[in-house]
Protein backbone atom coordinates (compact mmCIF):
# COMPACT_ATOMS: atom_id res chain seq x y z
CA UNK A 1 0.00 0.00 0.00
CA UNK A 2 2.58 2.64 -1.27
CA UNK A 3 0.00 5.65 -1.52
CA UNK A 4 -0.80 4.35 2.33
CA UNK A 5 2.79 4.57 3.43
CA UNK A 6 3.05 8.56 1.50
CA UNK A 7 0.36 9.44 2.86
CA UNK A 8 0.94 8.51 6.70
CA UNK A 9 3.98 10.81 6.26
CA UNK A 10 2.33 13.50 5.40
CA UNK A 11 0.16 12.90 8.36
CA UNK A 12 3.74 12.80 10.71
CA UNK A 13 4.65 16.23 9.41
CA UNK A 14 1.55 18.01 10.47
CA UNK A 15 1.54 18.39 14.07
CA UNK A 16 -1.03 19.76 16.23
CA UNK A 17 -0.22 22.96 18.63
CA UNK A 18 0.79 20.23 21.00
CA UNK A 19 2.88 18.43 18.87
CA UNK A 20 1.15 15.88 18.15
CA UNK A 21 1.47 14.39 14.03
CA UNK A 22 -2.44 14.09 12.72
CA UNK A 23 -3.44 10.32 13.12
CA UNK A 24 -7.01 10.01 11.34
CA UNK A 25 -7.25 11.21 7.94
CA UNK A 26 -11.11 11.01 5.74
CA UNK A 27 -11.42 10.10 2.09
CA UNK A 28 -13.51 8.21 -0.29
CA UNK A 29 -12.82 5.62 -2.61
CA UNK A 30 -14.59 4.17 -5.46
CA UNK A 31 -15.18 0.37 -6.55
CA UNK A 32 -17.52 0.39 -9.91
CA UNK A 33 -20.48 1.90 -8.61
CA UNK A 34 -20.46 1.31 -5.45
CA UNK A 35 -18.85 4.54 -2.54
CA UNK A 36 -17.25 3.39 0.56
CA UNK A 37 -16.00 5.72 3.22
CA UNK A 38 -12.67 5.16 4.65
CA UNK A 39 -10.80 6.14 7.30
CA UNK A 40 -7.43 5.39 8.04
CA UNK A 41 -6.12 5.59 12.12
CA UNK A 42 -2.65 4.89 13.08
CA UNK A 43 -3.47 5.99 16.77
CA UNK A 44 -4.16 2.31 16.80
CA UNK A 45 -1.82 -0.77 16.69
CA UNK A 46 -2.12 -2.01 14.46
CA UNK A 47 -2.80 0.76 12.57
CA UNK A 48 -6.47 0.71 10.73
CA UNK A 49 -8.48 1.14 7.83
CA UNK A 50 -12.16 1.12 8.01
CA UNK A 51 -14.45 0.85 4.94
CA UNK A 52 -18.19 1.97 4.97
CA UNK A 53 -19.94 1.43 1.88
CA UNK A 54 -22.80 4.06 1.42
CA UNK A 55 -25.29 1.58 -0.44
CA UNK A 56 -26.15 1.25 -4.05
CA UNK A 57 -29.88 0.92 -5.49
CA UNK A 58 -29.41 -2.67 -5.43
CA UNK A 59 -27.69 -3.08 -2.25
CA UNK A 60 -28.91 -0.50 -0.41
CA UNK A 61 -27.32 -1.58 3.58
CA UNK A 62 -24.54 0.12 4.20
CA UNK A 63 -21.53 -2.56 5.05
CA UNK A 64 -18.51 -1.73 7.46
CA UNK A 65 -15.42 -3.26 6.84
CA UNK A 66 -11.93 -3.18 8.87
CA UNK A 67 -8.20 -3.92 7.62
CA UNK A 68 -5.59 -4.04 10.20
CA UNK A 69 -2.59 -2.22 8.76
CA UNK A 70 1.07 -3.36 9.53
CA UNK A 71 3.89 -1.28 10.23
CA UNK A 72 5.39 -2.05 6.51
CA UNK A 73 1.75 -0.86 5.31
CA UNK A 74 0.53 -4.36 4.46
CA UNK A 75 -2.46 -5.46 4.07
CA UNK A 76 -3.28 -9.35 4.50
CA UNK A 77 -4.82 -10.60 1.27
CA UNK A 78 -6.90 -13.41 2.98
CA UNK A 79 -10.08 -11.63 4.41
CA UNK A 80 -11.64 -13.32 7.18
CA UNK A 81 -14.59 -14.50 8.23
CA UNK A 82 -17.34 -13.13 6.52
CA UNK A 83 -15.60 -10.37 5.01
CA UNK A 84 -15.41 -11.50 1.69
CA UNK A 85 -18.82 -13.00 1.38
CA UNK A 86 -20.29 -9.25 2.02
CA UNK A 87 -17.76 -7.44 -0.26
CA UNK A 88 -18.38 -9.52 -2.74
CA UNK A 89 -21.82 -9.12 -2.03
CA UNK A 90 -21.22 -5.36 -2.13
CA UNK A 91 -19.34 -5.31 -5.07
CA UNK A 92 -21.39 -7.66 -7.58
CA UNK A 93 -23.87 -4.40 -7.95
CA UNK A 94 -24.30 -2.46 -11.35
CA UNK A 95 -21.04 -1.27 -12.66
CA UNK A 96 -19.35 -3.34 -9.98
CA UNK A 97 -17.26 -6.52 -10.85
CA UNK A 98 -18.94 -9.30 -12.63
CA UNK A 99 -19.11 -12.82 -11.67
CA UNK A 100 -18.50 -14.47 -8.94
CA UNK A 101 -14.85 -13.67 -7.85
CA UNK A 102 -13.40 -11.42 -6.02
CA UNK A 103 -9.30 -11.03 -5.88
CA UNK A 104 -8.75 -9.31 -2.30
CA UNK A 105 -4.69 -8.07 -3.78
CA UNK A 106 -6.75 -6.65 -6.94
CA UNK A 107 -9.51 -4.80 -4.53
CA UNK A 108 -6.50 -3.68 -2.04
CA UNK A 109 -4.30 -2.29 -5.40
CA UNK A 110 -7.18 -0.73 -6.37
CA UNK A 111 -8.30 0.83 -3.02
CA UNK A 112 -4.32 2.45 -2.65
CA UNK A 113 -4.13 3.90 -6.18
CA UNK A 114 -6.62 6.13 -4.58
CA UNK A 115 -5.64 7.29 -0.97
CA UNK A 116 -4.69 10.46 -1.22
CA UNK A 117 -1.08 11.18 -0.62
CA UNK A 118 -1.02 14.41 1.26
CA UNK A 119 -2.77 14.82 4.41
CA UNK A 120 -5.09 17.59 5.53
CA UNK A 121 -6.79 19.41 8.58
CA UNK A 122 -9.92 19.44 6.36
CA UNK A 123 -9.75 15.31 5.91
CA UNK A 124 -9.32 14.73 9.76
CA UNK A 125 -12.59 13.36 10.64
CA UNK A 126 -14.54 14.49 13.97
CA UNK A 127 -14.97 11.75 17.22
CA UNK A 128 -18.50 11.52 16.18
CA UNK A 129 -17.89 10.64 12.36
CA UNK A 130 -15.46 8.22 13.78
CA UNK A 131 -17.68 6.59 16.06
CA UNK A 132 -20.37 6.58 13.00
CA UNK A 133 -18.17 5.28 10.59
CA UNK A 134 -16.22 2.49 13.26
CA UNK A 135 -19.41 -0.12 14.82
CA UNK A 136 -16.64 -1.64 16.20
CA UNK A 137 -16.21 0.91 19.04
CA UNK A 138 -18.56 -0.40 20.76
CA UNK A 139 -18.59 1.43 24.39
CA UNK A 140 -20.70 4.46 24.65
CA UNK A 141 -22.04 4.50 21.06
CA UNK A 142 -23.58 7.76 21.91
CA UNK A 143 -21.05 9.69 23.61
CA UNK A 144 -18.55 11.25 21.08
CA UNK A 145 -17.52 13.68 22.51
CA UNK A 146 -14.29 13.35 25.91
CA UNK A 147 -15.74 14.94 28.88
CA UNK A 148 -12.90 13.85 32.25
CA UNK A 149 -10.49 10.95 33.18
CA UNK A 150 -12.22 8.90 35.95
CA UNK A 151 -10.87 6.37 37.99
CA UNK A 152 -12.21 2.53 36.85
CA UNK A 153 -14.29 1.19 40.00
CA UNK A 154 -12.22 -1.05 42.17
CA UNK A 155 -13.19 -4.48 41.98
CA UNK A 156 -15.39 -6.64 44.82
CA UNK A 157 -11.77 -7.94 46.79
CA UNK A 158 -10.59 -4.01 46.75
CA UNK A 159 -7.70 -4.47 44.20
CA UNK A 160 -8.30 -1.62 41.81
CA UNK A 161 -9.70 -1.16 38.52
CA UNK A 162 -8.37 -1.66 34.99
CA UNK A 163 -9.29 0.08 32.07
CA UNK A 164 -11.41 -2.12 29.69
CA UNK A 165 -10.07 -3.10 26.31
CA UNK A 166 -13.34 -1.30 25.08
CA UNK A 167 -12.30 2.15 26.65
CA UNK A 168 -8.48 1.64 25.39
CA UNK A 169 -9.86 0.98 22.04
CA UNK A 170 -12.17 3.94 21.86
CA UNK A 171 -9.40 6.53 23.38
CA UNK A 172 -7.01 5.64 20.82
CA UNK A 173 -9.25 5.42 17.83
CA UNK A 174 -11.20 8.83 18.67
CA UNK A 175 -8.43 10.69 20.42
CA UNK A 176 -5.08 9.24 19.19
CA UNK A 177 -2.20 7.50 20.96
CA UNK A 178 -0.27 10.56 22.80
CA UNK A 179 -4.23 10.22 24.90
CA UNK A 180 -4.22 6.27 25.10
CA UNK A 181 -0.46 6.34 26.52
CA UNK A 182 -1.14 9.36 28.96
CA UNK A 183 -4.81 7.46 29.90
CA UNK A 184 -2.31 4.45 31.02
CA UNK A 185 0.18 6.55 32.50
CA UNK A 186 -2.64 7.85 35.12
CA UNK A 187 -4.37 4.65 34.87
CA UNK A 188 -7.72 6.56 34.38
CA UNK A 189 -10.58 5.40 31.63
CA UNK A 190 -11.57 8.26 29.56
CA UNK A 191 -15.40 9.53 29.91
CA UNK A 192 -17.52 10.81 27.39
CA UNK A 193 -20.33 12.91 26.56
CA UNK A 194 -23.50 13.14 24.25
CA UNK A 195 -22.97 17.00 23.75
CA UNK A 196 -20.36 18.54 22.26
CA UNK A 197 -18.16 19.95 25.43
CA UNK A 198 -15.41 22.29 25.37
CA UNK A 199 -13.22 19.32 27.49
CA UNK A 200 -9.46 19.04 26.58
CA UNK A 201 -7.77 15.97 27.41
CA UNK A 202 -4.40 17.05 27.32
CA UNK A 203 -2.89 17.36 31.33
Amino acid sequence: MKNLRTLHVSMLSQLNVHGEPTELQRFRCLQGSVAFECIFSTGEKPFKLSLTSRGTATHTTSEFFLFDVSSEYTISNYFHGDTYPRLLAVLKTNGGISGNKLLPADFLAQLDAQVPTSASISNIPTTKDVLENRPDLTEDRDKPYWSHWSKPRSKADGSPGRVSAENRQKTAALLGSAALAHSDSIRMSSCWSPEPTQADWHP
